[in-house]
């Protein structure tokens, strides 16, 4: 493996030497950051469509799930920990393969230029030829970001290519298995009412939880090469996994309340899209950096169930109590 790794760091090393495109690589790695997606997913639930919204959710949410749970099954080093010619442009301490924001941006925008291509809404006057027009643009901006996002991550020295590679196939894979599943989970949902919902987005939460703590036993007895073991001192955290764990189970709670209570349009005039998406943000970013201020971070024990419960309650606020807040103060109009 060794080998084979170092089979890759000259590709590294020669990307790293166009010192000019530090900026514009920084910025596309936002793009497929946590940060970038607090912004994105309330934007698209609360502004344009809600249930492009709700599914996006999801999408990012096992996603990222899937994602972290095989960086720690494989447990391998980041090419900056491996090699110390590779300049460390960005800072990450999970562990390398698959690449979580490959993985992702291949699920989030390949979805994105799937919906838009779904629903174009052309005008009247563009007729088909402006549908198929925009879908075409869709997947060729939701391309083009793909393989930026992946490429800055290559030039900050965080990732291998083969980590790339294997993060488009997950991503790939797993859209695709999304949207057969998709499908069949809506049903059963619908027929197991509220009380079910509840429930089931309680048990989904709890074992994206279980299978990362089996999985960071499973893997307890290999450690990691001493040559690179320091930066991966906090690698085997379940952080990860326990904010995806709490924002599926706030997602789900929140969506089966928004159901019933907070069902509402994410259209109207530009003004109320506006401000729908300035309060829910601010709300989102009070629970998620207000509440990391005041939450203990230690034991781990105790840090994991109140991050779960932070980000539990920052998507819950997204999606059903903002909503439901702005029904009642004609910031949003109800829908059947």
């Amino acid at each position: 493996m060794d080998a084979f790794l170092q089979s890759q760091i000259p590709l590294i090393l020669a990307l790293q030497k166009l010192a000019a495109l530090t900026a514009p690589m920084e910025l596309f790695s936002f793009l497929g950051s946590e940060d970038f997606f607090l912004i994105l997913l309330p934007l698209v639930y609360l502004c344009i469509d809600s249930g492009v919204g709700a599914r996006l959710a999801f999408v990012l949410l096992f996603s990222n799930s899937l994602n972290w749970t095989l960086k720690l099954a494989f447990h391998l080093p980041r090419p900056y920990w491996f090699d110390s010619r590779v300049q460390a442009l960005a800072a990450e301490t999970s562990y390398g393969i698959p690449s979580g924001h490959a993985q992702n941006a291949t699920s989030i925008w390949f979805f994105l230029a799937s919906a838009i291509s779904r629903h174009p809404e052309p005008r009247p006057e563009h007729g088909r030829r402006g549908s198929a027009a925009k879908s075409k643009g869709a997947w060729i901006v939701a391309v083009a970001l793909v393989g930026l996002i992946s490429f800055s991550r290559l030039y900050l020295g965080v990732h291998f290519p083969m980590d790339v590679i294997g993060g488009w196939l997950l991503g790939g894979l797993f859209l695709a298995a999304f949207f057969w599943l998709e499908p069949k989970a809506v049903q059963w949902l619908d027929k197991i009412g509220f009380g079910g919902q509840v429930a089931a987005a309680t048990a989904v939460a709890v074992l994206v939880a279980v299978i990362g703590l089996i999985t960071r036993g499973l893997v307890a007895g290999s450690p990691d090469p001493a040559d690179w073991a320091e930066f991966a001192a906090g690698a085997r955290t379940l952080d990860g996994l326990f904010t995806s764990a709490g924002s599926i189970f706030g997602t789900g709670v929140g969506l089966a309340m928004a159901n019933r209570w907070a069902k509402f349009s994410a259209g109207g005039p530009l003004g109320k899209r506006a401000a729908r998406f300035v309060v829910g943000l601010v709300g989102v970013l009070i629970f998620w950096a207000g509440l990391r201020v005041i939450f203990p971070r230690e034991p781990e024990t105790v840090a994991l169930v109140f991050r779960f419960v932070r980000y539990g309650l920052a998507t819950w606020w997204a999606i059903f109590l903002a909503p439901w807040l702005f029904l009642k103060v004609n910031l949003a109009t109800a829908r059947s």
